[in-house]
This record gives structure tokens, sequence and C-alpha cells, in this order.
């Protein structure tokens, strides 16, 4: 009797391992042994839920590369499309005067800025997520940073129709960071609540310390989120409806926010939104040296 139970029990392994070994991930031979042959059991149980994360997991990184190229391909699509259109005319002097080819040139020209920004978008991205990017580490004084890109940034804002209002703090304020990469963090950041703000408006960039970290907000009022909007706001490609922004500014890639966290969180430190009706605000929080 004992053999028999040992035989039906070996069968029973027999049988699962066929089964997983046929892509039947899910099948789990039944324990009810404490034995040899129980552990044998348990571990072709473990070996097979390994296997399906694995798989899972390769399914999903082959879908986010496929996710990847047609984000890629659809962004780009547009503004190289317009960029032809426009060569096309001009090739075949289908301009009326010579303000409307100046007109072309200077859309052209345009498209092509924007395109190349897209493309350094892209670059970025993909260094982050395949963790390529290396920090340039040196201390620098985050209030001059800050205000350097207010002045830059304050122009074209006003030709927007929209104020910037500053509130940063007057003492230098010094972070062990990559100034580039930090930089760019908080232009995208800027761009974003321009993007998005109503017009005319207010953005406020706000700089403040604590005892441990530099904070940095920058506040906008736009048309309120949507709670699945909200959740999705730092997914990649991901592009609050077009109808919210103005339409002034070219669309991106949707990965400036992405971007901006990226960068954010290899320095140590956080990235994160908080809506308030129809006022947004994001905050960078960065160690000290």
């Amino acid at each position: 009797m004992m053999n028999r139970r040992i035989v039906d029990h070996l069968i029973d392994l027999e049988k699962g391992l066929a089964l997983i070994a046929q892509g039947d991930m899910d099948y789990r031979i039944q324990i009810d042994r404490e034995d040899e042959l129980g552990r044998v059991a348990s571990s072709i149980n473990s070996m097979a839920e390994q296997l399906k994360q694995k798989i899972t997991q390769e399914r999903e990184m082959e879908n986010s590369k496929m996710e990847l190229i047609n984000g890629i391909s659809h962004d780009l699509r547009t503004p190289l499309t317009s960029i032809i259109g426009y060569i096309e005319l001009l090739q075949n002097r289908s301009f009326r005067d010579e303000d409307e080819y100046q007109r072309f040139v200077q859309n052209a020209h345009s498209k092509a800025k924007h395109l190349k920004k897209m493309l350094e978008d892209l670059f970025e991205y993909t260094r982050l997520a395949w963790k390529e990017t290396q920090l340039h580490r040196q201390s620098v004084d985050m209030t001059q940073m800050v205000n350097q890109l207010y002045f830059e940034f304050e122009p074209i804002a006003s030709e927007m129709g929209i104020t910037v209002v500053k509130h940063i703090v007057h003492t230098p304020l010094y972070a062990s960071v990559d100034s580039e990469k930090i930089a760019r963090a908080i232009d995208n950041l800027l761009s974003n609540a321009l993007r998005y703000s109503l017009t005319p408006g207010t953005i406020q960039l706000v700089m403040k310390h604590t005892e441990e970290r530099v904070r940095i907000e920058i506040v906008n009022e736009g048309i309120p989120l949507t709670q699945e909007q909200e959740k999705r706001l730092f997914e990649r490609f991901y592009k609050v409806d077009q109808s919210r922004h103005d339409h002034r500014l070219q669309s991106g890639t949707g990965l400036g926010l992405s971007i901006a966290r990226s960068i954010v969180e290899l320095h140590g430190g956080e990235l994160n939104f908080t809506p308030l009706g129809k006022w947004f605000t994001f905050t960078i929080e960065l160690p000290y040296d």
C-alpha cells in the first residue's frame, strides 16, 4: 500500500512536469506529503511560479518596447511631415510674395526646432530608462540657477499672456547636482505649466528650504484634472486632453514630466504633484551637499 501511494505521487509529479513543460504555467501540483516527494512537488511549483513571472516580465518588456517604438513613430511623424511640406512649397516656389516666403521659412525652422527638442527628449528618456545616464555632480548654488531659469522663461510666458511671479530666497543654497540635468527637469516643469495654464493667468515659481532639502515649487492655474489624468500624469507618452493646453505651443512627446521625475530621483530627490481644484503644484525636493 505504501509503495502504491509513492507510485501515484510520482505519477502526479510526472504529469505536473509534463503540463508545465507544455506551457501551462498556472498548473500546480497538489502537495499532501511532508517527505522528500512533498518537497520535490513544492520545488516544482516554485519553479513554475518563477517561470511564469519571468515570462510575464519578458512580455511586458516586449510590449513596452513596442509602445516606445509606436510612440516615437507617431510623435515624430507630424513635425517631420510639416517640414517636408514647407520645403516642397519652397522648392516649387508656391508662395505669393516675399512675406509668404518668409512665413514658410519661419514655419519650417520652427518645426525643425520642435523636432530637435522631441529627439532630445527621446534620447534623454532612453538613457534614463536604461540606466545609461551618469551624473556629473558639482556643488551648485540652486538660488542662482532658479533665478537664471526665471529670467529666461519670463519673457516667453509674457508673450503668451502669462505672468510669472517668483518667490525665491535671497541666500545661496548649495546642492550637489548635475546642473544641466536639474535645469532640464525644472525647465520641463515650467514648460508644462505654460502649456496647460489658463490665459491670461499666473505661474508661481517658489523656492524654499528646510533643514535637509532645497524645495522648488511651480504652481499654475488650469482646467481641473480627472482622477485618471492625475494618476497617469507621469506616465511616458501620456498627454492630457489636447483641448486643455494652449495651442500656440506645439505638442511635445509626453515625456517631459517622466524625464523630470527620473532626473530628480536620480539625484536622490523627489518630484511630487499636488492638485487643489484648478491649482496645480509640482514640487521638487533635493538634498543639500
